[in-house]
């Protein structure tokens, strides 16, 4: 897993990639690129808001669940992760892998 470049978040997913654009605006995106996780705290006065983004349309429109907010940073990361690591599995699921769908046999 990789190591988070935050100080926030230890590790994120493999397939996984973290877009830092500044201490207040971080993306988390799969290798589908058009699922992420964005946590905003640009809003100001320690107000961040978490958004779970399920896909994007061909005209860059962003299928945005309910987005979480009014959050403190450290609140804020806490969700993102668990938003992550949820996302992540739920797509592993869907894609039949091994890992997900409980077919892993320890044939040790």
């Amino acid at each position: 897993m990789p190591e988070s470049e935050t100080e926030d978040l230890d590790y994120y997913p493999s397939g996984w990639n973290e877009e830092i654009h500044d201490e207040y605006y971080i993306e988390w995106r799969s290798d589908d690129e058009s699922i992420l996780v964005r946590l905003d705290g640009t809003m100001g006065d320690g107000d961040y808001s978490v958004t779970p983004i399920t896909g994007v349309n061909t005209d860059g429109e962003e299928f945005v669940t309910r987005p979480i907010s009014q959050l403190s940073r450290e609140e804020a990361f806490d969700i993102a992760a668990t938003l992550i690591y949820a996302m992540n599995g739920v797509t592993g699921r869907l894609n039949g892998e091994d890992e997900f769908t409980g077919d892993v046999t320890d044939e040790a």
